[in-house]
């Protein structure tokens, strides 16, 4: 898969104009900053003078792991009104699909509106504008676009200025896999018509979902600047960001690299590792065999992977209190890592090994279609097909939305 290639550093997004700085020539990398970073020290003028609302998680800090919460109430001249949470709440505690409740932030006293609940569409009556601020994790699966493109047609319903702060995609932004949803299967886990690892920023995301609006939203992307599409989760830690989970099974670097192959076992009657102290990086069943599963996995070949034999108990979610055996996927390092190829690698193997035992869970439709935004994958996995069949019409699809992505790039 080529690289997605239109630069533009620096750019604030409003309307479909770029506003673009000219960093000053440098030798070193360019300091990475979010959207909520420059809003803060250099674009507070967008929002000044008026009244909005939030809408961010545990993840919305920033460089000194501040809340940016707390510095948009401490903003001068500025009207923090009312805050919106989405999956798994303003603190990041609730588990997944856990509907959330409105509440009150502990620090502002300020209202939280959940949009994971009874609702999926902000109240925005009394306010100039919506800020968003969600650290996504590149998969279209992930709840928060959704989320974000919910709130951009209730801002353009409104007449309500929308905001997106954009932060960095952790598995990068060239490379893209996996299907588009069909029409049929869309869903708050396939609601953009994006492949599965979409390779976009949340900025470019929501001006893609603006654009498909009957009457889009006055949508204004603060963009980041240091960030390049090659960069991936090393802009954590290392790389100037704080880390902070975007959901709370994400705990680490290696977890947010692994959730895109073994977030697919969701589906199925594996656990992806909940309950334990590295969730998505353990996987397993009580009718494993820890060594031969590994085993058979790495004979597989994959590139920039291995599978280590594993045993462990969850204490919450499948096989709460049961003893089960399974591997803990690895990166190596040595080439390039396919997620997505990877995770279908893992059900083809478990599905020929464990044929009695493996099985698709959910309810009609199954939700390893909704995960997948399509019933192909299924079918081909339980007719004993290789991973390679299965992603066989993928190449495709990505490259033709490869294409037209490039008019909502911003990097």
């Amino acid at each position: 898969m080529g690289a997605l290639t239109l630069s533009r550093r620096g750019a604030i997004l409003s309307g479909g104009a770029a506003l673009l700085a000219s960093p000053a020539f440098s030798l070193k990398p360019p300091l990475l900053r979010t959207g909520l970073d420059r809003l803060l020290s250099d674009r507070a003028d967008l929002i000044r003078g008026k009244r909005i609302g939030l809408l961010t998680h545990a993840a919305g800090i920033d460089r000194t792991g501040a809340r940016g919460v707390d510095r948009l109430a401490a903003l001068p001249g500025v009207t923090l009104a009312r805050l919106f949470s989405p999956e798994h709440g303003l603190t990041g505690a609730a588990a997944a699909g856990e509907a959330v409740a409105d509440g009150r932030d502990a620090a502002t006293g300020l209202p939280v509106q959940s949009l994971y609940g009874a609702r999926r569409h902000p109240d925005l009556t009394g306010l100039d504008a919506l800020v968003i601020d969600l650290q996504d994790v590149g998969l279209r699966c992930f709840t928060y676009a959704a989320t974000m493109a919910d709130c951009l047609k209730a801002c353009a319903s409104a007449g309500v200025e929308a905001l997106v702060l954009d932060r960095p995609n952790p598995l990068g932004g060239l490379r893209m896999e996996g299907p588009l949803p069909r029409p049929e299967l869309m869903s708050h886990v396939a609601a953009l018509p994006v492949p599965l690892r979409h390779g976009l920023t949340m900025g470019e995301l929501a001006r893609l979902a603006n654009a498909a609006l009957p009457a889009p939203a006055r949508l204004t992307v603060v963009a980041m600047t240091g960030w390049q599409r090659r960069m991936g989760t090393e802009v954590f830690g290392a790389g100037g960001l704080p880390f902070a989970r975007p959901s709370p099974n994400l705990r680490s670097a290696g977890a947010l690299l692994a959730y895109p192959a073994t977030v697919l076992l969701e589906g199925t009657n594996l656990s992806e590792g909940r309950g334990t102290p590295a969730p998505f990086e353990l996987i397993g069943a009580p009718w494993i065999d820890a060594a031969a599963l590994a085993k058979a996995l790495n004979r597989e070949g994959l590139d920039a992977v291995r599978f280590v034999p594993a045993a462990f108990t969850p204490d919450a979610s499948k096989y709460a209190g049961q003893p089960c055996q399974g591997v803990r996927l690895e990166r190596t390092g040595l080439g390039r890592y396919a997620p997505l190829h990877t995770g279908l690698t893992l059900l083809a193997v478990l599905h020929r090994l464990y044929p009695r035992d493996f099985a698709v869970t959910g309810g009609k439709p199954p939700f390893l279609d909704l995960l997948m935004g399509e019933s192909r994958v299924r079918t081909m996995l339980m007719a004993g097909e290789n991973p390679a069949a299965m992603a066989g019409p993928w190449s495709y699809a990505c490259e033709r939305f490869r294409a037209s992505a490039q008019r909502w790039l911003l990097y």
